[in-house]
């Protein structure tokens, strides 16, 4: 083995490594930058703040690199606090635009800088605007920040990134990614034992949502539509496989509209779960339609309860329910970013077609399947929304 290819496997830890430096004006936001972290996957090795001896040489040196010069000319703008941090599950490196000859080998991190930066400027005029943070690009420069920076402690941060990557790896043989963002955990299709079945592998810090996923079968282990765990380990799930054909089931469909609705008696069902959750003092938080799956031979089921979380106790109806209602601000426990501002008109009529007063309560089928084939008229209008006007004008030709 080369000496070259020896040094590249000993740092290739570093491919999920990224050196946050945050600027003077914005280090009240410290709190606000690691909250956007955790949420997009990001573990947090070690944080501290740069001494002032520091701060000018290293501002010079983020001037060369940002080919920026002058932004450090007034005071209130030196880099005052060092993050090092982690995402286990980077994305592919890309270039970010045509102009700009900057890579960066997590994809995730401009999203980090765009997000905060957005926040941080809220209200401001964008033109000129000093980015409030800077970050190293990729491995090499991650690598050249640690040993300038924090040289006595990048051995240990070098053990903690590679036991967090260890956590992560699945522990069955991989037959397909099923995973979207990955930023609580992977989901992947795996060989367990001979058979075909789920793996979802938390990221390292995640295991609240793993302890969740579990406290909801043994609370619902007497409804059919929750999913049923086959393994259990400190930081992954094992899930019996179903097959999906929740297309076949949605009907009616509006023209231009994504998909059909749901079935009255798959809508009977959510209702009675989370009912059944909410009576025994937890609640269904970011239940949404992309939770549920359809298999012909198991029936309706509910693959997702991260965000199931206590709630009021004893409730005994579905009015106020933090599934289908916006969730109080009160509320202290873990929350995705969508669920303060998401609604039942967004995220389920578009799949139930009924007023959510309607999914209240038992009513006859007969009169929820009218009161949808009315709905039908207001799906069509936001299909219509969606679609440009040539569409439109294929499908009245056809």
């Amino acid at each position: 083995m080369t000496n070259k290819q020896s040094n590249g496997e000993q740092q290739e830890w570093l491919s999920g490594i990224t050196v946050f430096l945050i600027r003077d004006c914005q280090l009240a936001y410290l709190d606000t930058l690691r909250n956007l972290l955790d949420h997009h996957g990001f573990n947090v090795l070690y944080g501290v703040p740069i001494e002032g001896g520091q701060q000018q040489a290293l501002a010079q040196w983020i001037i060369d690199d940002e080919q920026a010069p002058g932004k450090y000319s007034s005071g209130g703008y030196l880099p005052v606090f060092l993050l090092v941090v982690q995402d286990v599950h980077p994305l592919t490196e890309k270039q970010i635009s045509s102009d700009a000859p900057e890579k960066v080998n997590n994809l995730r991190v401009p999203i980090i800088k765009a997000a905060f930066s957005a926040t941080v400027h809220q209200g401001e005029s964008k033109e000129e605007l000093l980015s409030p943070i800077h970050c190293s690009r990729d491995a090499g420069q991650a690598l050249e920040y640690l040993n300038t920076l924090v040289p006595k402690q990048a051995g240990e941060i070098r053990a903690v990134a590679l036991s967090n990557e260890a956590a992560f790896r699945t522990p069955y043989p991989v037959l397909a990614d099923l995973s979207k963002e990955v930023c609580r955990a992977k989901v992947e299709l795996v060989d367990f034992h001979g058979t075909e079945a789920i793996c979802k592998t938390f990221r390292p810090g995640r295991e609240r949502y793993l302890e969740r996923e579990v406290k909801a079968r043994e609370l619902g282990a007497s409804l059919p539509e929750v999913s049923r765990l086959l393994e259990v380990g400190p930081h992954y799930l094992v899930f019996e496989r179903y097959a999906n054909c929740m297309e076949r089931i949605l009907s009616p469909r509006a023209p231009f509209s994504r998909h059909g609705l749901l079935p009255i008696w798959t809508i009977e069902r959510v209702r009675a779960v989370i009912l059944h959750y909410r009576r025994l003092g937890y609640e269904c938080i970011d239940l949404n339609p992309q939770d549920l799956i359809y298999d012909p031979c198991q029936g309706l089921k509910i693959i997702d309860f991260e965000f199931l979380q206590p709630g009021p106790n004893g409730i005994k109806t579905l009015k106020g329910n933090y599934a289908w209602y916006e969730v109080p601000s009160l509320f202290t426990g873990d929350l995705p970013l969508s669920a303060r501002h998401s609604s039942y008109r967004q995220r389920w009529f578009p799949y139930t077609g009924l007023p959510r007063t309607l999914c209240l309560s038992e009513l006859p089928r007969p009169l929820l399947a009218m009161v949808r084939s009315v709905a039908l008229v207001p799906l069509t209008l936001d299909g219509l929304r969606r679609v440009s006007w040539r569409h439109i004008q294929r499908f009245v030709r056809n």
